[in-house]
């Protein structure tokens, strides 16, 4: 999670589920998210989520941050009026949208 700017601020047991949550945070927001794990359901890696997106202020400064980390995108740079996207993949192969609006 260092890689996009959130850190783990909490990772908490459900007994009743037999699986767990982890609550991840970006320095300096009050924003977080939480990603649950739920032991007794089917899972297949990546399957419950299509993808999560980051906002960034330039797209290709990410990139090469990211490359530096040993990270590629896993599709081409998109380019509308409006916005630039690409999108990476974490270990369990769900798609990250790193993205940059433009002024």
């Amino acid at each position: 999670m260092d890689v996009l700017g959130m850190r783990l601020s909490a990772r908490i047991k459900v007994p009743e589920t037999k699986g767990e949550f982890a609550v991840v945070r970006s320095e300096g927001s009050d924003h977080w998210l939480e990603i649950n794990w739920y032991a007794d359901q089917e899972y297949r890696s990546g399957d419950e989520l299509d993808h999560i997106a980051f906002q960034v202020a330039d797209l290709d400064e990410a990139l090469s941050e990211l490359k530096t980390r040993g990270i590629e995108p896993i599709s081409y740079v998109r380019d509308t009026e409006h916005s630039r996207w690409t999108y990476i993949s974490d270990p369990d192969g769900i798609w990250i949208e790193v993205y940059q609006e433009k002024q």
